[in-house]
């Protein structure tokens, strides 16, 4: 069988889908993944990957459509960007106006002829390729927003994509969700999928198992939010660090940080390390509320600190909160009783490993990947 992997082009709507993909192909089934930007990061996991967008990112592409666009840079700025309910529909329309892009997707499923599609929430992509195919259809989530009731919304949305292709959605269709349902508070949302970090691979560095008498606070930014947002956010958290009987790390990949204020002798600036690994070796994490690293911090039942600035990452913090495993803080706000509550709340650390263990329970890629075959067969 052969399972097209549909997926909008950065890193944390790619590489959710990855176990699922490498259990397909472990059961003997082809698996290709179309995407783009830092989305094309899967191949380093031995996947094969159609570039559909050459040399744009999720920013580039955002950051031209504004510029083309001012109407919708204005409409952006109206936005109410501390709900995901009120951002859903002018996330999915601006990122779904890149018609080349989504135009390859749907060149990319003719080519090879799937048997079925899996796409990431929200990605139009994937499923205006199922619909005019005629294949079933999985969405794969990526976090704490339950996008398969905006399904329809999506294909209203975005009607000219559906009536140029000729398509409609897909007869078959369902939703594999990873969010935790104590968390999501979506007990009867989609198939159930345990969430398991894939970060990429990379060289273990030296200093990670050392031991240096005090806990460990990691901190990051994930992959695009500084692409939009500097790095002005971790100022605050940098102050506070040298008055912190803790040790930071600040994984921040291969950003520019000439930015960054100067470091105390207790924090590290780690560049790219595995977050999953990462989380192994801290006792807490600081971040920015992206949807894969909160889901990393709660598989690894380590306490986190979100700071979101809009959309889906401040609905991923609320929920984290509201479940006691984390706390939501604006990132001017944050204070040193923030970072102490982070170390010694023994409620955060009882609520964390709660989830954790809730995580653990639920069905692992193998089984989805099983029940998601045989849907297809019929």
């Amino acid at each position: 069988m052969r399972i097209l992997f549909a997926t909008t082009p950065g890193i944390g709507h790619s590489f959710p889908t990855v176990p699922l993909a490498w259990a397909l192909r472990l059961a003997g089934h082809e698996v290709l993944f179309a995407s783009g930007g830092d989305g094309l990061a899967v191949r380093n996991a031995g996947l094969h990957v159609e570039d559909v967008c050459p040399g744009e990112t999720v920013v580039s592409m955002v950051q031209k459509t504004f510029a083309e666009r001012p109407d919708l840079a204005g409409q952006y700025a109206e936005v109410d960007h501390t709900s995901f309910e009120s951002t859903q529909r002018f996330y999915a329309v601006l990122m779904n106006r890149q018609t080349a892009m989504i135009d390859r997707y749907v060149e990319v499923a003719e080519e090879w002829k799937p048997d079925a599609v899996v796409f990431s929430s929200l990605g139009i992509g994937g499923l205006l390729a199922a619909g005019k195919l005629g294949v079933p259809a999985f969405e794969h989530g990526y976090g704490f927003v339950q996008t398969g009731r905006f399904t329809r919304d999506l294909r209203d949305w975005n009607a000219e994509l559906f009536e140029r292709h000729g398509a409609e959605l897909p007869e078959v269709l369902h939703t594999l969700d990873v969010a935790p349902p104590s968390v999501s508070g979506n007990a009867e949302g989609g198939w159930p999928l345990r969430y398991l970090p894939y970060n990429g691979g990379g060289i273990v560095p030296e200093w990670l198992h050392e031991k240096s008498g005090r806990p460990r606070i990691a901190v990051t930014l994930g992959t695009t939010a500084p692409g939009f947002g500097g790095l002005g956010p971790l100022d605050r958290v940098i102050e506070l660090a040298g008055d912190t009987d803790a040790e930071f790390v600040l994984a921040l990949g291969d950003i520019d940080t000439s930015s960054l204020p100067t470091l105390p002798d207790n924090a590290r600036l780690a560049g790219w390390v595995p977050l999953g690994l990462l989380l192994e070796n801290s006792a807490g994490l600081i971040h920015h509320g992206g949807s894969g690293t909160t889901l990393a911090a709660l598989e690894a039942g380590v306490p986190q600190i979100l700071m979101p600035d809009e959309g889906e990452r401040a609905e991923s913090a609320a929920r984290v909160a509201g479940r006691g495993a984390g706390l939501n803080v604006r990132h001017d706000d944050i204070s040193k009783t923030h970072l102490d509550a982070l170390l010694g709340d023994e409620d955060l650390k009882r609520s964390a490993a709660e989830v954790r263990a809730e995580i653990h329970g639920l069905p692992l890629p193998g089984e989805v990947a099983e029940r998601l075959v045989a849907t297809v067969r019929g």
